[in-house]
């Protein structure tokens, strides 16, 4: 069981990463996404009302059922991981559709 919500609280970190990055690519309208989490003003607020309680909660589960450094790395490889792989993707995109 333990196993089990260890596993929760990684796809829950992942996937409100996902949902995160890809809501505010949408609505960027073609502006670069800065690295790392920071409020997106780009982004309305009832999502970060969603998603930061979100992360937080995965976040302290983590902490508090695995050791320390297997936590972050954890929590790092489920969050952070698709954030910069999908916001890359994503100024890639707005860099080559601009002219130059």
């Amino acid at each position: 069981m333990h196993i089990i919500f260890i596993i929760l609280a990684a796809v829950t970190a992942a996937a409100t990463s996902v949902a995160y990055i890809r809501k505010a690519s949408a609505s960027s309208q073609g502006q670069p996404i800065p690295p790392l989490f920071v409020r997106l003003t780009c982004v309305p607020l009832w999502v970060d009302m969603v998603c930061y309680p979100a992360w937080f909660a995965s976040a302290l589960f983590l902490v508090f059922a695995l050791p320390s450094w297997a936590a972050i790395t954890v929590y790092c490889l489920a969050a952070v991981l698709p954030w910069e792989l999908i916001r890359r993707h994503h100024n890639r995109r707005v860099k080559t559709s601009t002219p130059a």
